[in-house]
């Protein structure tokens, strides 16, 4: 696993939009939550672009992503929403440029594809974590629990809480 190093206070984030475009607001209140982290944040102006459903052209939103990873003064990438159009900019993914510059990524949703992309042909883990739109409207609960992700580097434990069982015993199926 090519793993990259957990963050400190003061390391920057670069926000992508490898999806859909997003909600001003929302994302704003995101990105105050996270610089309240002590993150710093790079925002590139191509992430506001809109094209239909997407937010920008394939070509730019691949290109977008290689620039922050390739760029040493980008420590993590985290994304602004889901939605739909990460599985287009898959094939014009560069996995190696990727795999020699191993960052943290953190997204949900339609973003799941590219965090599988990165963690099955990149050979690094990813963060199914919440987005920037969701984290200021998100409990301070949640956000503790992103900071902790990124920035100690201990595994994380994971707390499974089921709810009530409706009806004990086993199952097994196709997944």
């Amino acid at each position: 696993m090519n793993l990259p190093r957990a963050l400190a206070p003061g390391d920057t984030l670069g926000v992508v939009a490898p999806a859909s475009p997003f909600d001003r607001k929302a994302f704003d209140a995101g990105i105050q939550a996270l610089t309240s982290m002590g993150f710093n944040l790079v925002v590139p102006e191509e992430i506001y672009a809109a094209d239909g459903f997407l937010a920008g052209a394939d070509r730019m939103r691949a290109d977008l992503i290689h620039r922050l990873f390739a760029d040493p003064a980008i420590h993590g990438i985290i994304c602004a929403r889901g939605g739909y159009g990460s599985m287009r900019i898959l094939p014009l993914m560069d996995a190696e440029l990727i795999r020699r510059n191993p960052k943290v990524v953190v997204g949900f949703s339609d973003i799941t594809v590219l965090l599988t992309f990165l963690v099955e042909r990149c050979g690094m883990p990813a963060l199914h974590g919440p987005t920037v739109t969701t984290l200021g409207s998100g409990d301070a609960e949640s956000r503790e629990w992103l900071r902790k992700a990124l920035t100690d580097p201990s595994p994380l434990a994971i707390v499974a809480d089921t709810g009530p069982v409706i009806r004990p015993g086993r199952a097994e199926g196709p997944l």
